[in-house]
């Protein structure tokens, strides 16, 4: 038996959960979505009956402190797999889901982990968190892990459950209460466990599972800030040379109210698929087309193809960002992954 699963319990962010539970139904297929929610909600309830009929909610455990939001991805695929499911994969409420998903997960044995890829760095081990947790590093992983899409078995659980003990250790909890700012490592929250704990071993850990990853840009769309979405992804996948499987809103969403620049909002991919929902939200969505004379003229230079959306706009972020890593480059791997997008 198997399933899709999502949680998001911020009001302000259902809209992302919802453009997700609709993007599955336009796939068709017959599939269930197992919603968690930590408490009612009568309106978004009622939305989930008329527009996802695919959709279950699962009630699950209230969190018994901020820190433990991390915590709620395993918790909730093992509660899954404890009422019966024997394939569950995870899906960010802040993805659109572009095209039907059995293909992806249909060759997958019940031992091989899928993932989604990080934006297209070299993988690197994570020496401070190693040593925090006295592990080794045992294998380097193809690529850097983005947790916002998870495909798990019962095989898994010793994974999951590992991850969760990691997640109830002073370390971190230390560090997930730290600012950014104060932060002497360089630390994801639950994918640096997941990161982690597929590449080191040590302790009574060893990893043993295979672990697929869905390449950034051409599998998933990493998007994150105007060039974060490579010029060279937008164009072959408009093309249809590659062909996504989602499109992932890493980061600021462009709902988040005064948060995007507007430049920002017109770059976005994730913005373009969204308005193909705009009748069935139910929300307001004024975010999707943002005014300005350049995002006007942006949009008619995509010719109605969203991966083409804001593409002036994505060469002019990927000159930016060229120029300025000339004048102060920066290393490879973990310190290309703090850098953040500018908008």
């Amino acid at each position: 038996m198997k399933c899709y699963c999502t949680f998001e319990n911020r009001p302000e962010s259902q809209i992302g959960l919802k453009l997700l539970a609709l993007s599955l139904e336009k796939q068709g297929g017959d599939f269930t979505l197992c919603v968690g929610l930590m408490q009612p909600q009568p309106a978004f309830s009622d939305w989930l009956r008329r527009h996802a009929p695919h959709a279950v909610e699962v009630p699950i455990p209230p969190l018994r402190d901020p820190a433990g939001i991390w915590q709620v991805k395993p918790r909730l695929m093992l509660q899954l797999f404890a009422q019966g499911y024997t394939d569950v994969t995870w899906l960010d409420a802040d993805q659109i889901v572009l095209r039907d998903l059995a293909p992806l997960l249909a060759p997958l044995d019940e031992e091989t982990l899928l993932m989604a890829q990080e934006l297209d760095y070299p993988f690197e081990h994570n020496q401070p968190v190693l040593e925090a947790y006295r592990l080794q590093p045992a294998r380097a992983l193809e690529g850097c892990v983005n947790t916002c899409v998870m495909r798990m078995t019962p095989r898994h659980e010793p994974l999951l459950r590992r991850m969760l003990e990691c997640m109830e250790t002073p370390f971190f909890r230390a560090q997930t209460e730290l600012p950014p700012a104060r932060r002497t490592i360089k630390w994801h929250y639950d994918q640096t466990i997941m990161e982690m704990l597929l590449s080191a071993a040590g302790d009574g850990w060893t990893p043993t599972f295979p672990v697929r990853l869905i390449p950034d840009g051409s599998g998933v769309i990493q998007e994150l800030g105007v060039s974060r979405y490579r010029l060279v992804n937008r164009l072959r996948n408009g093309l249809g040379l590659d062909r996504p499987w989602l499109v992932h809103c890493l980061g600021i969403k462009p709902w988040d109210p005064g948060r995007p620049a507007r430049h920002y909002r017109a770059a976005s991919a994730f913005s373009a698929f969204a308005a193909r929902y705009r009748d069935q939200v139910e929300e307001p969505m004024t975010w999707i087309n943002p005014g300005g004379w350049s995002n006007r003229i942006g949009r008619l230079l995509s010719f109605g193809q969203p991966h083409w959306m804001g593409i002036a706009h994505c060469l002019a972020g990927t000159i930016k960002r060229t120029i300025t890593r000339h004048k102060d480059p920066i290393a490879p791997g973990l310190a290309a992954r703090e850098q953040t997008a500018s908008f």
